[in-house]
């Protein structure tokens, strides 16, 4: 499995927010599994 860093999970949530919490059009951009980013995203909601 690969290693994110914060600084790029952080990126990859700013433009989440950034875009209307649209998962399909980050996934795409960033080349993530929607597995992780949903994964991310919850954990920012649940620290925010």
């Amino acid at each position: 499995m690969a290693k994110y860093t914060q600084s790029f999970k952080q990126q990859v949530i700013e433009f989440y927010l950034q875009h209307n919490k649209n998962r399909s059009l980050t996934r795409q951009h960033f080349q993530v599994k929607e597995t992780i980013l949903r994964y991310w995203i919850n954990q920012y909601n649940h620290t925010s």
